[in-house]
C-alpha cells in the first residue's frame, strides 16, 4: 500500500504556511506524514511552495518528498504528481495534510477495509459526504490523473459511490484553511 499526502497548497486563505503551524508537539505537515506512515508501506508527500522548508520539517521520516511545480493549478495537479510517483502500487491511500484530527488509526481502518473488500474506493464518510482520506484501487488511477482544478478526488468517489465502501471518520470534517479554522481547532 502506498500513501500520497497532499501538502502542496499555497495557504492563501490562511495568509501564512498553514502546514508549518504547530498543533501539539508537531506541525500539521509532520503529523499527516506520521499518520500515513502508520498505514502504508510507502509514503509520498507532495509539496509545493518552499519545498526546502517542507523537507526540513519532514527530516528523519522515511518519506519521499516530491515537489509539484504546478501546485498553483490546484489539488488535482498534486494528486497527479503523487500518483506518477507510485504508478505500480496496487492501491493508493490519498490523504490531506490539513486534516489534523485524522490519525494513523483512521488511516489504518481505511486500509484494512480496502484489504478486506478490495473495493475500488474506500472513502472516509463525514459531515454528510464521502471524501478523503480514501483508498483507490489502481484501476482508478487513470480517472484520478484526468482530474483538473481544485476539486480533488471527490468526483471519482462519487462516480463509484455505489461500489464504494464508506468508513466513518467524522474527524476528517475538520480541516484548516483559514485563521478562523485554526482558532476553532486550537481553542484560540
Amino acid at each position: 500500500m502506498a500513501a500520497v499526502v497532499l501538502a502542496a497548497g499555497s495557504s492563501r486563505r490562511m495568509g501564512k504556511p498553514k502546514l508549518l503551524l504547530r498543533w501539539g508537539n508537531s506541525s500539521l505537515l509532520r503529523r499527516a506524514a506520521e499518520a500515513a506512515l502508520q498505514a502504508a508501506d510507502r509514503v509520498v508527500v507532495v509539496v509545493g511552495p518552499d519545498p526546502d522548508r517542507m523537507r526540513q520539517e519532514l527530516a528523519g521520516l522515511p518519506v519521499e518528498v516530491v515537489v509539484n511545480p504546478d501546485h498553483a493549478q490546484g489539488l488535482a495537479s498534486s494528486l497527479r504528481c503523487g500518483l506518477r510517483t507510485v504508478p505500480d502500487a496496487p492501491a493508493v491511500l490519498v490523504t490531506l495534510a490539513d486534516q489534523p484530527r485524522v490519525t494513523g488509526e483512521h488511516l489504518r481502518r481505511l486500509v484494512e477495509a480496502y484489504r478486506d473488500t478490495e473495493a475500488p474506493v474506500v472513502a472516509a464518510s463525514y459531515a454528510g459526504t464521502a471524501g478523503v482520506p480514501a483508498v483507490f484501487r489502481r484501476d482508478l488511477f487513470g480517472e484520478l490523473v484526468r482530474l483538473r482544478g481544485d476539486s480533488g478526488a471527490r468526483p471519482v468517489i462519487e462516480r463509484h459511490r455505489d461500489e464504494a465502501v464508506l468508513v466513518p471518520v467524522p474527524e476528517a470534517a475538520v480541516d484548516v484553511d483559514t485563521p478562523e479554522d485554526w482558532a476553532r481547532l486550537t481553542g484560540g
